[in-house]
């Protein structure tokens, strides 16, 4: 270490001298320099020829030597050993200067990062050191912090790692490497990525995506970029939901819905993250839709309802009890679903750490923004399905408030198509004993001497059968028992994987935006990323994703690479059905949960697929009740009563061509357009 603080490299087998010259000095050779930053470095050729870089490969050449030892004034003087002689001085006047210094500069993430240290607990080896000028914020660029950037460069591909201690110095780090044409060589991208992924240092992916997205493409590192790129998508796709009933965006946002201030990234990579957030958005609405909408296929789909289908398939074709239990259960769950959504609450990760801040991110705004979002805009925040999740195994459900009675899902999101075609999808306040009496009348309808099932309420509210549950795969009747608890796992698997990340491995401790990206989203990006996109710009073609002018995004995609343009027909957001048919990671989704199977067959699905209106309420069968329902908060005494008399209810229903009609519509809806007008 000179008494400039820059290291002077010595170096085994040395047969290179390499000067770095301060500004203003006048190259001259002399055994002794008037300065310490005039001694040159003493490194192996091979270190840097072994990289193949183009730009340390032109130093090497013959006509280069001949030119750098005769200005530097070194024929027939060079010392032992010593074959060559390169010059990495920072340029100071031609084009050259400026395109390092635009390189060099420092984003304000980076600037600003030491700052946080203590907020974050951030590792005292790579934010406590001292760069020249931070007396308030280190300046973008500074010459000093280019040379020693040069000399850890020169450590790097030497074997040496270098001393990165304050955020500025490794940046410049990464930057050089990148004019150099070394970044992606091993010892470079170790160093980058232990930076980085130093216990707290991570937060900067979450904090500053963007830096830790260009840094990921620098030194081409997979896994980096695709956290980068998930936190990226999430953030995007709640701002698009967010405005999808407003005018076309003519500019790239300055800050995210939660707050966090965005910084720039070249057109191309806007590019991917609004195409990618475009799919993400409509691949969540869809999940939701898939769970709460009026279908809810998984719910019939489970194995506890296996002996449901089985007896409408084989031995009731015209049963009218399975429908008007199938309408109700599907109300009871969606109920609690809405329950859930529409309840105010904190940001989780607000209320899981302690690091609000009332001026730098997360602020307040950042802790009070899941009670700022509409209730369709909510299903992108990992605060609900974190919620979702159940903690308990109570067998009653969380109801919705009863502001939403006589609603339905449509009414959570009327400015969204998938939303505005669940009109049938009915939020009922549902009962739970109403459920339970539901129950005990299609078990008597299919098996006269099934048990009779009841609820105790202790501490949590339990199910309790009366009689012998009979544990056979060819039972008739509907355990409730097992029914809850399969509905309970399954909800809470759903909330699992849609909080969770795309890739195994990925922490986020401060990202509210879901970050279970799907290949869909993914394929977005580069080839060595693990994306499909070959640069031929073909990833972006038929997308039916608009320019910017008619709504859409601030680059026109494809047009990019090969001349053609996107359609703009449809909104930067508009959701069209064949978005929403099914589909593949949708299946595998669903799949992932464990509950599919393969038993059940579409006809006998079908004759649940009734418009939820026309199944009986509540009020309907309530001459049945006394006998099919039993509430057990009282004393076993109260429960032997309950069982004395089953009588069955004659009750019909109404079973209308809906799917069809439905499918008909469809073809004609679009964003913003109410959807079944009459």
């Amino acid at each position: 270490m000179g008494a400039s603080g820059i290291d002077i490299l010595v170096m085994d087998g040395a047969d290179t001298l390499v000067f770095i010259d301060p500004p203003s000095y006048k190259p001259t050779w002399s055994m002794q320099p008037h300065s310490v930053t005039s001694i040159p470095h003493r490194i192996q050729s091979k270190s840097l020829l072994s990289t193949e870089s183009s730009y340390f490969t032109k130093l090497f050449e013959p006509r280069k030597q001949a030119r750098i030892i005769k200005r530097r004034d070194l024929e027939g003087k060079l010392p032992d050993g010593v074959k060559y002689v390169i010059d990495l001085t920072p340029p100071s006047t031609d084009d050259e200067a400026v395109a390092f210094t635009t390189e060099l500069s420092c984003p304000l993430g980076i600037r600003s990062w030491a700052r946080a240290s203590q907020r974050w607990g951030l590792p005292p080896q790579y934010v406590g050191g001292q760069d020249e000028d931070d007396h308030n914020l280190p300046s973008e660029y500074s010459e000093s912090r280019h040379r020693m950037g040069i000399v850890h460069i020169l450590q790097a591909l030497g074997g040496v790692s270098p001393l990165l201690d304050t955020p500025c110095k490794f940046w410049t780090f990464f930057a050089l490497a990148k004019v150099f044409g070394v970044a992606r060589q091993g010892q470079i991208k170790i160093d980058i990525l232990t930076w980085i992924y130093e216990s707290t240092n991570t937060r900067l992916i979450e904090l500053h995506p963007e830096i830790t997205y260009r840094i990921a493409c620098g030194i081409q590192c997979d896994y980096l970029c695709h956290d980068s790129f998930c936190v990226l998508v999430g953030e995007e796709a709640l701002l698009r939901l967010s405005s999808a009933d407003k005018g076309p965006r003519l500019q790239w946002p300055e800050r995210t819905f939660h707050g966090r201030l965005r910084e720039p990234l070249d057109d191309e990579d806007c590019q991917r993250v609004e195409y990618a957030s475009q799919s993400f958005m409509e691949y969540v609405i869809d999940q939701f839709i898939q769970l709460a909408g009026t279908d809810m296929h998984w719910l019939l789909q489970l194995p506890a309802f296996e002996s449901v289908l089985r007896h409408t398939r084989e031995k009731c074709e015209d049963c009218t009890f399975a429908p008007r239990l199938v309408s109700k259960l599907k109300a009871y769950v969606r109920g609690h679903i809405v329950s859930i959504l529409t309840n105010p609450a904190i940001t989780l990760a607000a209320r899981k750490s302690r690091y609000i801040d009332s001026d730098n991110y997360p602020t307040p705004k950042f802790a009070n923004s899941y009670d700022d979002m509409r209730y369709a805009e909510r299903i992108i925040s990992k605060t609900f399905w974190e919620m979702l999740k159940f903690e308990s195994y109570d067998d009653r459900f969380a109801l919705p408030d009863e502001k939403f009675s006589n609603s339905t899902l449509a009414d959570l999101g009327r400015h969204l198509y998938p939303f505005q075609a669940q009109k049938h999808a009915t939020i009922g306040h549902v009962e739970f004993k109403d459920l339970l009496l539901e129950i005990n009348q299609y078990n008597y309808h299919a098996d006269p001497t099934s048990p009779r099932f009841g609820f105790r309420k202790v501490g949590v509210t339990l199910i309790e059968p009366r009689g012998t549950v009979i544990e056979s795969p060819t039972v008739v009747f509907l355990n409730p028992i097992e029914l809850f608890q399969e509905v309970r796992a399954y909800v809470t698997d759903m909330g699992e994987i849609m909080g969770g990340g795309s890739r195994h491995g990925a922490s986020f401790h401060l990202t509210d935006t879901l970050t279970c990206l799907t290949d869909n989203e993914t394929k977005f990006l580069p080839l060595w990323a693990g994306g499909n996109d070959d640069g031929s710009g073909g990833v972006f073609t038929d997308q039916g994703i608009p320019d910017l002018e008619t709504g859409g995004f601030s680059t026109p995609g494809p047009a990019i690479h090969t001349g053609s343009t996107v359609s703009s027909v449809a909104s930067s957001i508009s959701i069209t059905p064949s978005n929403f048919e099914s589909t593949v990671q949708g299946a595998s989704h669903r799949a992932t949960g464990g509950y599919w199977t393969d038993i059940m067959s579409i006809n006998s699905e079908a004759r649940f697929m009734a418009d939820e209106n026309d199944a009986s309420n509540p009020s309907e069968a309530q001459a049945d009740a006394d006998n099919h329902s039993i509430t057990l908060e009282t004393s076993d005494d109260d429960l032997d009563d309950c069982f004395d008399s089953d009588s069955e209810d004659n009750n019909t229903v109404i079973m209308v061509g809906s799917v069809e009609e439905t499918s008909e519509r469809l073809e004609h809806m679009g964003l913003g357009v109410e959807a079944f007008s009459e």
